[in-house]
């Protein structure tokens, strides 16, 4: 990410200790300034964490009232990876939490989250309206083939038990911060959000990683009734379809590269990402993730 696009007021009581802790929140600004106040004061008051909140309004009050809060202040429109790419550089700790002002941490169970001996790259959050009504948060790869999506599903919500997803819906997570950076995070160069979380959850699972959802993360919109994607080709999202398709795995269980269809190729993508790095960490191709995907919960 460009440093010019984004700039960061460190919270001024936040140590170096604290800069290196456990666990990171970040509040995307999303809603109203009075949301926004309500969220500060919860979390500043119910989780002792590191805090951060990634808005695009000005910050000088915010950062006035909340010396113990650090602000990522994006200058221009920004995609949600862009946001989130900016937390993961900025935070320093070992995890980090993405949540929304719009929204609250309804469930928060450190102590499942963070048990050993559960491999993910990110804990993704079960998300409930604001009628406390659990919507479809599970995403599942797909293909009609011509064209790569995800199907929706509800995620179960017995204690113990984690569903398997491609990636957290809206962003919404835990993130294990180095594997996220490993695997560099989202791509910035595509403009939807939809596309930008596809493309992220193919990448890390194709390279060996799962995302889990779990009810230990449970976050209820405050005022939204339904919770749609925006599912449109925005500029940059052949970029997906591009890295998703250029690997075939042979019958011995090695991949090779398949050079994708003209229609939907991304050159400077394919000589670039897929033929100098991907291709050397992708561990499954995009068929067999389809067809071995699980459709029943982790025990």
């Amino acid at each position: 990410m460009m440093a010019s696009k984004y700039r960061v007021r460190h919270s001024r009581t936040q140590s170096e200790h604290q800069r290196r802790a456990k666990l990171a929140v970040a509040i995307l600004d999303h809603g109203t300034e009075e949301q926004l106040a309500e969220a500060l004061a919860w979390y500043r008051a119910n989780l002792n964490h590191t805090l951060f909140v990634v808005t695009e309004r000005g910050i000088d009050d915010l950062a006035q009232h909340c010396p113990d809060v650090s602000f990522i202040h994006f200058t221009t429109w920004a995609t949600l990876g862009e946001k989130i790419n900016a937390v993961a550089n900025e935070c320093g700790a070992n995890y980090f939490l993405i949540t929304r002002s719009d929204l609250y941490l309804a469930r928060f169970d450190g102590q499942r989250l963070f048990a050993k001996g559960v491999s993910r790259i990110a804990w993704a959050s079960v998300v409930a309206n604001s009628h406390k009504e659990v919507v479809p948060s599970i995403r599942r790869p797909q293909s009609d083939g011509t064209r790569i999506d995800a199907e929706s599903d509800f995620p179960i919500l017995d204690e113990g038990r984690t569903t398997r997803t491609l990636y957290p819906l809206l962003g919404l997570a835990i993130y294990d911060r180095a594997v996220f950076q490993r695997i560099r995070g989202f791509d910035e160069r595509i403009e939807s959000d939809y596309y930008q979380l596809l493309d992220w959850g193919l990448r890390a699972a194709m390279t060996g990683h799962q995302v889990l959802a779990t009810s230990a993360l449970l976050m209820q919109f405050i005022e939204r009734e339904s919770v749609i994607e925006d599912r449109s080709e925005k500029s940059g999202y052949l970029r997906c379809y591009t890295k998703a398709l250029s690997y075939k795995k042979k019958r011995d269980g090695t991949i090779a590269l398949k050079k994708p269809k003209r229609a939907i190729l991304e050159r400077a993508v394919w000589n670039g990402e897929v033929k100098q790095r991907l291709r050397w960490q992708v561990k499954e191709d995009f068929a067999s993730l389809v067809a071995s995907w699980p459709t029943e919960a982790h025990q």
